[in-house]
């Protein structure tokens, strides 16, 4: 995964130059609220010093993804319910204590970040950081779908020190390179966000990983999160990675010791069904088609080849052979 972040990272760098303009230094707590407010909006700002405020800041905007790096006097930055009522929309904020501390707090929890911790948090839900003096933060801002999963991690991992160091310093420093990318060449980055992205989703997966869960009660999970999702065409093994908690990486690997893949994994539980939904009386006037498309099958053709290698007989051929068929 590092070769990876690394490859991508020089590729990156190959192509731009220094972005101008993405390096402020903000004097006044006023203008800080005002930078904040149109860059992050809808965030409640305070500060124990006003006067003599300072915040020195870089900042890039991507599609949809951010990258900023803030250091700041003391102060605390809030989002209420109100505010994330009128937030347009909900992100992963990703959070790299670069020096000092910040104390972050999402959900009825708290974590102390010290110089070397990440943590992250939920823009849809109330959340709140108070930064103290010259702390500085590394901040990734990404849409859910970034993260394969979201929505069962984000109550289990906002606002916890995440422990794995060294897919945190990879990611980080990835991150890092894109704040020398233009904005007007965003192309550019994509390489490097997905490899943040994958380890990202590694180290959270990885965090919320059951200590004892046994390979057959995790196959068991699987195959009842493919029978909950079936008529999803897009349901992909990251998907499933996410619903049970673990790597990308550890789930091939439980795969493997099967002699499968998550993909051919989901593609034989939607096939028995099929089969199974074919036999059933009340499908007797339905084409074979439509039956298809309720299980997540997107064309005939595949259709019948995948039913055809596995069961040794076409879908009609099933059929026809079929009692009282």
């Amino acid at each position: 995964m590092e070769n990876a972040v690394e490859s991508a990272v020089q590729a990156l760098r190959s192509h731009t130059q220094p972005a101008p303009g993405n390096h402020q230094v903000i004097e006044g707590f006023r203008p800080w609220q005002n930078f904040v407010n149109c860059n992050f909006p809808w965030l409640e700002m305070s500060a124990s010093k006003t006067q003599d405020f300072r915040a020195d800041v870089q900042l890039c905007n991507f599609d949809h993804r951010a990258v900023a790096v803030i250091r700041s006097d003391s102060c605390q930055v809030r989002r209420t319910g109100f505010g994330a009522r009128r937030a347009e929309e909900g992100l992963l904020k990703v959070m790299w204590q670069q020096n000092g501390r910040t104390a972050v707090e999402q959900d009825g929890r708290e974590t102390l970040l010290h110089t070397g911790d990440v943590t992250i948090c939920d823009t849809a839900r109330p959340y709140q950081l108070a930064m103290e003096d010259h702390a500085q933060l590394a901040i990734l801002m990404l849409p859910y779908e970034a993260i394969p999963g979201w929505e069962r991690l984000s109550q289990r991992v906002c606002a916890h020190t995440l422990n794995d160091r060294t897919t945190a310093r990879a990611a980080l420093a990835a991150v890092m390179a894109l704040l020398d990318q233009p904005g007007d060449g965003a192309g550019n980055a994509s390489p490097v966000f997905q490899a943040v992205q994958m380890m990202l989703s590694a180290l959270l997966h990885c965090a919320t990983a059951p200590d004892k869960l046994s390979a057959a009660t995790t196959l068991d999970v699987a195959h009842q999160h493919v029978l909950a999702h079936i008529d999803d065409p897009e349901l992909s093994p990251d998907e499933l990675a996410g619903a049970l908690h673990v790597s990308r990486r550890a789930l091939y690997r439980l795969f493997e010791e099967h002699q499968l893949t998550p993909g051919r994994f989901i593609r034989r539980v939607r096939l028995d069904a099929v089969r199974e939904a074919l036999a059933a009386p009340d499908n007797e006037h339905r084409s074979i088609l439509e039956i298809a498309l309720d299980y997540g099958f997107t064309d005939s053709a595949s259709f019948s080849r995948a039913f055809k290698a596995t069961f040794g007989v076409s879908p009609s051929e099933w059929r026809h052979s079929l009692p009282g068929r």
